[in-house]
């Protein structure tokens, strides 16, 4: 059985994937992701980033480009 590890966006590795798990922000942040289709249980994939700089992750064949302190505040299960 494989370890799940739970870790911001912002943390994530290039290239990996895993399944939002929590998003930390108020009600407009949570309903502006959620329009772009981020929301707990939704698999995501980070695709680049910049330090200190907007996280590009692929969620449904789609791409979407987050903001730094936005992509800190949403919490990614990984496998280990």
């Amino acid at each position: 059985m494989s370890k799940l590890k739970v870790v911001s966006l912002v943390e994530m590795k290039t290239g990996q994937s895993g399944r939002i798990r929590q998003i930390y922000g108020g009600r407009g942040m949570a309903a502006r992701l959620q329009a772009l289709g981020l929301y707990p249980g939704k698999k995501i994939t980070k695709l680049s980033a910049v330090s200190r700089g907007p996280v590009v992750v692929e969620i449904d064949r789609t791409r979407v480009a987050l903001g730094h302190g936005c992509a800190r505040r949403i919490f990614v299960e990984i496998e280990k």
